[in-house]
Parts: C-alpha cells; sequence; structure tokens
C-alpha cells in the first residue's frame, strides 16, 4: 500500500509540471492513464468481492456471482396491469378490444424486463390511470 500511495504521489507531481517534449508528454500521459484505470479497476474488484458480487473459485481465478435471475414482475399483476390499461384507454374513447390484451402483455413485460435490468434487477410494478384525458402507464420500483 505504501508504494501504491509513492506511485500515486509521482504521477500527481508528473502532471504538474510541464513537459516539453510532445512524445514524452504523450508517454507519460499513457502511463499515467493506464495507471489510473487499473487502479480503479482494482479498487472496483477488491470492494465486489468484499461485497459478496464476486468470488474466486478453486484455481484462484475471480467470477462475478451467479446472481439468481428473478422476474421483474409477477405475470399476474402484468395480466391486471393489461386489463386496466384496456379498461382506461376504453374510458377514453380509445379503441381497444380482448384482442389486444396479448400484445399489451407482451409490450409491459418488456418494458418491465429493460427497467428492472437497469435498476439491478429491482420488482418492477405498474400503475395504470388516466391524466388528460389519455391513459398513462407508470413504472414504480420496490
Amino acid at each position: 500500500m505504501k508504494e501504491r500511495r509513492e506511485l500515486e504521489t509521482k504521477l500527481l507531481v508528473g502532471s504538474r509540471r510541464a513537459i516539453v517534449g510532445n512524445a514524452d508528454q504523450l508517454r507519460f500521459n499513457n502511463l499515467s492513464g493506464r495507471y489510473w484505470a487499473y487502479a480503479n479497476l482494482w479498487t472496483r474488484t477488491v470492494r465486489d468481492l468484499e461485497e459478496g458480487r464476486m468470488h474466486r473459485d478453486s484455481g484462484g481465478n475471480v467470477r462475478r456471482a451467479a446472481g439468481k435471475r428473478t422476474e421483474p414482475v409477477p405475470r399476474e399483476h402484468i395480466d391486471r396491469a393489461a386489463e386496466a390499461l384496456l379498461e382506461a384507454r376504453r374510458s377514453c374513447g380509445m379503441p381497444g378490444g380482448p384482442a389486444d390484451i396479448p400484445s399489451l402483455r407482451e409490450m409491459l413485460y418488456a418494458r418491465a424486463l429493460e427497467i428492472s435490468a437497469s435498476a439491478g434487477g429491482k420488482k418492477v410494478e405498474f400503475l395504470v390511470s388516466v391524466e388528460g384525458g389519455k391513459p398513462k402507464v407508470k413504472a414504480v420500483l420496490r
């Protein structure tokens, strides 16, 4: 750890100095950038190991922990949300019938997968309302 601090100090001091030659400046920036990239990678790896998101296998290699893939939203909630959206569309005078429910379910489930993936696997809940004479679907993370 002491050597790492010394190297970081030298890099910071070197970055404040004016380097005259373009080739030397490029070489220093390249080395400095690679050092900081690996330092950040190492810090992130150690944090993930400590928090249990990564583990070492029998060969000593670091592997990402296989997370349980859970459904972002229960199927019955998708059904209720699709029916509520269809009812909201009817109340606004928009066309829609029972034949639209499968496509609404598919659209809501695909959107739930996207939202859940971007939110780190959290559960998604859909709320259907009518605002300004138009049906609105809001996704809430749980």
